[in-house]
């Protein structure tokens, strides 16, 4: 057996820790080195996606601003840009009626994580519509006033609390506040929009605008790509948006996504994603036969019977189209005949539970409903001599603003019966339906009976409703033998009337 001498083993050790410690100085220093080739470190993002939407009582029945640019700025005074109208996916201006209790996304942008403490919007081309009834005559008027029309009106951009940008995702709801934004003195009116800018947290599967899901969006599909999972379509405001689509999805008016094709006008719901992107939870498809589909209330007949005129919210199909119908502004025209199809938005599957006959037909197509007409005519190639055939005209939801006077229960729902404001599209109408007995009647056009079950949204401050709550309610209208009925989808805090 060999003896090693203390000695000896006390210089093998203090060597070897020599050793090590010169180890371990170098890789140090080169991971010094290699930190100061590379610059500083990057900024941690986070892929933030904007919601547009807004909250309006029912004075107007349309409110257009299109968006120029949206920037936040920083706690050290830095801004970034969130959004630029010079981006052509964006060329259209934005209807905001429509968006009242409802949302639609931008694209995600990748965005500096840290606090934010202001936010600047500029906006171009505004304008606002409201019907009215007076001296026997139905007026719908369009308004416009402030600088909206040079492109650089500066907005008042409210933002309740400073926000935190951090995480992978997050979403900013940018709220237009619509009785803030005008004023109307006869008329003389003038647009100056107010937002509110609040975060949204997006949940792991959402449910709603609250949370990271949009519901019934209008698109044109513009192409499918090449993972045969998902499809670009792009909004009628001119938002190019990519949504994928996965076993979970539900496809309506189509078997799957193997019968989706370019240029199929669809209606979707979305949610969206821990890195920004889109899932498609439903794709609806009500005429694939359709070019064109305009979106809005039914105001007045026209022309020969089944004519009809539509205060126009939305115009889908327009992207890529050279048809001259395309330029209407504000309302749109169109002629219905045997061959139309009505039908009801199949955002909602619980129309056939409803303790009420819930039909829509031409026999009960009423002034006031918000439709979508879909039409296969081609103006810019062959001008029609009439009003383009409406091939489907599809009943879409809604939203009223109106107080609670009753509450009760009937067959599984919830009913409320609310009282509507005298400036109301129904009530107004109704005025001039009156002097055509060959319209559909209301017995009270300023009451509405609204049906909520456990599919329904209570979205509204402390989820409560109470006799005189003052609420927004949104979902399908039917006229029920002279009453107005809804089936309503979601509840929202009211806004004074």
């Amino acid at each position: 057996m060999k003896r090693r001498k203390l000695g000896d083993s006390r210089k093998n050790a203090l060597g070897i820790l020599l050793a090590v410690l010169g180890i371990a100085i170098f890789g140090a220093a080169l991971a010094g080195c290699g930190s100061n080739m590379g610059g500083p470190t990057p900024a941690k993002t986070t892929q933030v996606v904007v919601l547009l939407t807004s909250t309006a009582n029912d004075q107007l029945s349309i409110f257009t601003a299109g968006i120029t640019s949206i920037a936040l700025t920083n706690s050290a005074g830095a801004s970034t840009t969130l959004f630029t109208g010079a981006n052509p996916q964006f060329g259209a201006p934005v209807e905001w009626m429509h968006l009242n209790g409802a949302s639609e996304p931008l694209p995600a942008v990748s965005l500096p994580q840290g606090t934010y403490t202001s936010a600047t919007v500029t906006v171009t081309n505004c304008t606002f519509d409201n019907v009215t009834f007076a001296n026997q005559s139905l007026t719908t008027a369009e308004f416009s006033g402030g600088p909206c029309s040079q492109g650089t009106a500066s907005t008042t951009v409210n933002l309740p609390n400073p926000i935190a940008v951090t995480g992978s995702v997050m979403g900013l709801s940018l709220n237009l506040q619509v009785p803030q934004s005008y004023t109307l003195d006869g008329s003389d009116a003038t647009i100056t929009p107010v937002f509110n800018l609040t975060p949204v947290s997006i949940a792991a599967l959402p449910t709603d605008e609250t949370n990271g899901k949009v519901i019934g969006v209008a698109g044109k599909v513009m192409s499918l790509n090449m993972n045969g999972t998902s499809f670009t379509a792009e909004t009628p405001d001119g938002v190019s948006l990519t949504l994928s689509t996965n076993t979970s999805t539900t496809f309506q008016g189509i078997a799957a996504f193997s019968s989706l094709s370019a240029n199929l006008l669809v209606n979707f719901d979305a949610a969206i994603q821990s890195d920004g992107s889109l899932l498609a939870t439903r794709v609806e498809v009500d005429d694939a036969t359709a070019t064109l589909e305009a979106i809005g209330p039914f105001i007045v007949p026209v022309g020969s019977p089944g004519g009809f005129l539509m205060d126009l919210l939305e115009f889908n199909g327009c992207a890529g189209s050279s048809n001259t119908f395309c330029g209407t502004e504000n309302l749109a025209a169109f002629q219905s005949n045997g061959n139309t199809v009505f039908n009801v938005s199949q955002q909602f599957s619980n129309v056939a539970t409803l303790p009420f006959p819930a039909s829509f037909s031409s026999a009960n197509f009423l002034q006031g409903q918000n439709v979508s007409a879909l039409t296969s005519s081609d103006s810019s190639v062959n001008p029609p001599p009439t009003n383009p055939i409406a091939s489907t005209i599809t009943l879409r939801p809604q939203t009223v603003n109106g107080t609670v006077t009753a509450i009760s229960n009937e067959g599984g729902f919830t009913v409320y019966t609310v009282t509507l404001a005298f400036y109301n599209l129904f009530p107004v109408l109704q005025q001039d339906a009156a002097s055509d007995p060959a319209l559909p009647q209301l017995t009270a056009p300023t009451i509405i009976v609204v049906y909520a079950d456990t599919s329904a949204l209570f979205l509204n401050s402390g989820g409560m409703v109470n006799v005189g709550s003052l609420l927004r309610f949104k979902g399908l209208i039917f006229d029920d033998n002279g009453t107005l009925r809804m089936d309503a989808a979601e509840i929202y805090d009211g806004v004074t009337e």
